[in-house]
């Protein structure tokens, strides 16, 4: 018998959230308490040429850039509708 629903199977309801939870407050501490050796290990990877390590240490110091959508007509020579550019403009607005 394969796939399907039976008797017993699968994980136990709420044991995975459980377990993330206390993973998370676990790890989030144990960060906080070592965030200085940390840093340093991060900072010397990107100095070294890690371009990941390089890219969290941006992201977290400055946030991640925005990225800008651009709205397209389906055919190239109409200009994009009146309530496209209204769209637009609200979106960029809330960003």
């Amino acid at each position: 018998m394969h796939g399907g629903s039976r008797p017993g199977a699968g994980r136990k309801p709420g044991f995975a959230a459980k377990n993330v939870e206390e993973a998370r407050r676990y790890l989030s501490g144990r960060v906080a308490e070592e965030i200085g050796p940390l840093a340093d290990i991060l900072i010397e990877k990107a100095k070294a040429g890690d371009t990941r390590a390089l890219q969290v240490l941006f992201d977290r110091a400055w946030g991640r850039p925005r990225q800008e959508v651009e709205l397209i007509s389906s055919k190239a020579t109409e200009p994009p509708s009146e309530k496209i550019m209204e769209l637009a403009r609200k979106l960029n607005s809330v960003a």
